[in-house]
């Protein structure tokens, strides 16, 4: 049988999820990024937001993991409606986190990071699109 579109997308919001849980955890451990994240204050975060970023990075590995288990490569036989409230948050999330990237005053966020979150927002959205019967 073949896959369906819907569960293409959430294959592709976990592995959205995982590329930023690695670009969250690359900021934790005190990359040259943060001008791209985090409302841009400086190259390198200080203390408080890399913390923040490690528990980012924790956070979309578990989305990564639900997002799994929306595309059905997981846990087949687990409830589904937790799984689809939750790809239904993270698609809210990602849409307003959206909104706050393109908002920013760094062009790096506002159009890097606006466009990347704009994309994943996409994925988790299709990833609802219900199954043909």
């Amino acid at each position: 049988m073949r896959p369906a579109f819907r569960q293409w997308a959430a294959r592709g919001a976990a592995l959205f999820c995982i590329g930023f849980a690695l670009f969250q955890a690359a900021l934790a451990l005190g990359a040259p990024y943060g001008q791209i994240a985090w409302g841009g204050s400086s190259p390198v975060l200080p203390a408080a937001l890399r913390w923040t970023s490690a528990g980012a990075a924790v956070y979309l590995l578990i989305a990564a993991a639900i997002m799994e288990v929306r595309a059905g490569d997981w846990g087949r036989e687990l409830p589904r409606a937790p799984f689809l409230i939750f790809n239904i948050f993270l698609a809210a999330q990602l849409a307003l986190n959206t909104l706050a990237n393109l908002a920013t005053q760094t062009a790096g966020e506002r159009y890097g990071m606006g466009a990347a979150s704009a994309v994943g927002c996409v994925l988790s959205l299709w990833a609802l699109k219900p199954a043909r019967r």
